[in-house]
C-alpha cells in the first residue's frame, strides 16, 4: 500500500470515494437537477479551491489503484476553502446559487472545524472491495505522523450517528466523542445527526 497526495489524474476514483463519504449531506448541499452532488464534487476536486479539492485529499494506491482517499486541513486552511466553494457553487449553478449557498450553510451545523490544535479529517472513503482490511487505520496513523510533524496535537473528525462502524473503527484507533452536532436546517429535512471525534496524542 502507497499513500501519496491526491493529484488531478485521480478524480474518476476519487469523487465516487468522497461521495460516498456522505451522501445524504452532499445530495443535501448539491442536488439540484439536472446536476447531481457528483456532478458538482467532481468539478471541485479539479478546482484548486474548495472543500472537495484535490489540493486537501491524500489516496492509498495499491497495484496502482486508487483505493481510499480523505482530506486533511487545518484551521488556516479553512477562509481560501470557503471562499474557493463559494466561487465554486457560483460557476456550476448559476441562477441556484443562492440555494445550494443556504444549504451548504445550514450543513456547517453537522460539519466542525478544527481547532487550532488539531489537524479535521474529512471525505474519507475506502473502495468497498478493500474495506475490513485495515486501511482505515492505516491512513489515519499516517496522518496522526503528519500532524505531529507538523506541530499539531489531536487530529478530529466528524461521524454521523447513521454510521456507528465508523464510529467503532474511530474508537479503536483512539479517538473519543467530545461533542454532539445536531442538523439546524429547515424542519422536516432529514439530515443525521452526529458526534464530533478527536484522537489526542
Amino acid at each position: 500500500m502507497k499513500i501519496r497526495k491526491a493529484k488531478k489524474e485521480d478524480v474518476y476514483a476519487c469523487v465516487p470515494l468522497i461521495y460516498s463519504a456522505a451522501m445524504p449531506l452532499f445530495d443535501y448541499i448539491y442536488q439540484q437537477c439536472p446536476i447531481t452532488a457528483e456532478n458538482f464534487i467532481h468539478k471541485e476536486f479539479l478546482s484548486e479551491r474548495g472543500y472537495t479539492s484535490y489540493k486537501l485529499h491524500w489516496v492509498v494506491e495499491h497495484e496502482g489503484q486508487v483505493v481510499a482517499v480523505v482530506a486533511c486541513y487545518a484551521k488556516e486552511d479553512l477562509p481560501n476553502m470557503d471562499g474557493g466553494t463559494i466561487r465554486n457553487i457560483l460557476s456550476v449553478y448559476k441562477l441556484k446559487f443562492s440555494r445550494v449557498l443556504i444549504r451548504a450553510f445550514y450543513s456547517g451545523s453537522v460539519v466542525t472545524k478544527p481547532s487550532i490544535t488539531s489537524l479535521h479529517v474529512a471525505n474519507f472513503g475506502v473502495s468497498p472491495n478493500y474495506r475490513s482490511q485495515g486501511i482505515g487505520r492505516l491512513l489515519l496513523n499516517y496522518l496522526k505522523t503528519l500532524a505531529e510533524q507538523q506541530g499539531y496535537s489531536s487530529l478530529s473528525l466528524d461521524v454521523s450517528y447513521a454510521n456507528p462502524r465508523g464510529q467503532k473503527l474511530y474508537e479503536k484507533i483512539g479517538f473519543v466523542v467530545v461533542q454532539d452536532s445536531k442538523f439546524k436546517g429547515i424542519e422536516g429535512e432529514l439530515i443525521p445527526n452526529g458526534h464530533r471525534m478527536e484522537w489526542k496524542f
